[in-house]
């Protein structure tokens, strides 16, 4: 049986940074990336959203919802807090950055924070609900389910996938439009050959951010949807890391 992945927990220095995974994958896609970070000093917390991380990718769907993920990213935030953790970045990849933006919303002392890939706008989902039931099948042919209970449940995602993408779509509303809220320094990472969304969302976020706080927009040129599982991770985490150091030196 496959390895679950779970919920990783780095120490390191006093500075923290809360990092929240994607909607079809794990603490397994952003691990690599976080260790990078922790090399460079930083303790570094990951939570596993509920839902996710089982045996069963219907879990996502039937154990997990926007509401739940958030209660996740403030246990994990309230964690760091108690562990005496200051200051506190919060960085999120795809719907990760979702619940980053509503942390530095919700809590004006999170130092600064930044997105990956992250849809907060109307975009179309497509190509999201296809690699969510691509990765589902996957799993199932791990398993070595029968031919025949794979296509059933692979045809029951399907089917289901896209009501969860319209409560995540329906919950960034109430966050879209409180960004004017956000005062710290905020982070944007682009994978310019995005095959998932349409890489415009990151300047759009851009846009409604600079009014208010001050924006660090960086674009990787050929980069995929999931910057911190590819090649330019490393570039990524140097970049995130300097984006940290920088506010930490403007104190």
């Amino acid at each position: 049986m496959p390895v679950l992945p779970e919920t990783f927990y780095f120490k390191g220095g006093p500075t923290a940074i809360l990092l929240f995974h994607t909607f079809s994958s794990s603490p397994i896609d952003v691990r690599s990336f976080a260790q990078d970070l922790n090399k460079a000093g930083y303790t570094v917390l990951c939570p596993l959203f509920s839902g996710h991380g089982t045996d069963d990718p219907e879990n996502v769907i039937t154990n997990g919802h926007p509401d739940m993920w958030w209660e996740d990213a403030l246990a994990a935030y309230q964690l760091l807090k108690r562990d005496g953790y200051s200051p506190i970045a919060v960085f999120g990849e795809s719907l990760g950055g979702i619940f980053a933006l509503k942390l530095m919303e919700t809590f004006p002392e999170i130092s600064c924070g930044g997105t990956i890939s992250t849809p907060l706008f109307p975009v179309d989902k497509t190509h999201v609900k296809a690699r969510f039931v691509e990765r589902a099948q996957n799993w199932f042919q791990k398993e070595k389910l029968s031919p025949e209970t794979i296509a059933e449940r692979v045809g029951w995602l399907s089917e289901h996938i896209s009501d969860q993408l319209q409560a995540i779509s329906a919950y960034t509303v109430g966050i879209h439009d409180d960004l004017s809220s956000i005062k710290q320094p905020v982070f944007i990472a682009e994978g310019t050959a995005d095959e998932l969304l349409d890489p415009k969302i990151n300047e759009q976020l851009a846009t409604y951010l600079r009014p208010t706080t001050s924006v660090t927009l960086k674009k990787y040129e050929g980069a995929p949807h999931v910057i911190t599982y590819s090649k330019y991770r490393q570039q990524l985490a140097a970049d995130v890391i300097e984006f940290i150091k920088n506010k930490e030196s403007s104190k």
